[in-house]
């Protein structure tokens, strides 16, 4: 099953590239003692957004918010974790096109995708990122 898993904070998840980097393989750790994938993701400084593969068993809370997703809600989603494109390196869009530090199965040739071919994932990316949403500048990060 796939799920919507949003972690939110007032707090700054992350200042730095490798402050950022730790947060993210921290989450996988997480997801991986939940027996879950971390199948596509959006790390902001003020929130991480992941879609995940697996059997959740534990519910939501103040800063964690899960949703099991359809089909048609997996393939929006992935399409919104895409809207910053994919020279945004704190997102599964990025390690499709750069092999970067894989986090996500997006990035690597594993065999847990969603049930869609990569052509129509990076559609619903592209689409997504040329509607023009504000890019999260250096700045923000720094």
């Amino acid at each position: 099953m796939y799920y919507s898993l949003t972690y939110q904070s007032q707090q700054r998840l992350f200042t730095t590239a490798d402050e950022a980097w730790h947060r993210l393989r921290a989450g996988q750790v997480w997801m991986e003692m939940h027996d879950c994938i971390l199948i596509d993701y959006l790390l902001v400084p003020h929130s991480m957004q992941c879609v995940i593969h697996g059997r959740l068993k534990l519910g939501a809370s103040k800063f964690l918010n899960i949703c099991p997703l359809t089909n048609e809600q997996l393939l929006t989603l992935l399409g919104e974790l895409g809207k910053l494109g994919k020279e945004y390196p704190f997102c599964g869009t990025y390690e499709l096109y750069h092999a970067s530090k894989c986090f996500a199965e997006l990035g690597k040739a594993g065999y847990h995708y969603p049930p869609y071919p990569l052509s129509v994932i990076l559609q619903a990316k592209r689409e997504r990122s040329e509607a023009g949403l504000p890019a999260i500048g250096n700045d923000e990060i720094a």
